[in-house]
């Protein structure tokens, strides 16, 4: 009955903030990015061995890359909330 109860409050606060959740999520090229310059950066500073392979600015590209995927492009996309 809890994971019933729980599923179903969990499915209604998804409805209410994210109205389109998936396709919010296949469009946000920027949160990827951001994530995967968070993995690199830690894999940086965690693995000394492969900072030889990987620039040390790799890290700022991606951050880049998402702030123009995130002001840039996902800007001229049209709002799909209130459908």
């Amino acid at each position: 009955m809890l994971r019933t109860l729980f599923s179903g409050a969990r499915d209604a606060v998804a409805r209410v903030l994210i109205p389109d959740a998936a396709a919010t999520a296949r469009k946000a090229w920027s949160l990827r990015l951001i994530e995967l310059a968070a993995v690199t950066d830690i894999i940086l500073n965690v693995v000394p061995a492969v900072s030889d392979f990987l620039p040390w600015w790799l890290t700022l590209v991606l951050l880049v890359g998402a702030w123009i995927a995130r002001h840039l492009i996902q800007n001229k996309e049209a709002p799909v909330a209130d459908k």
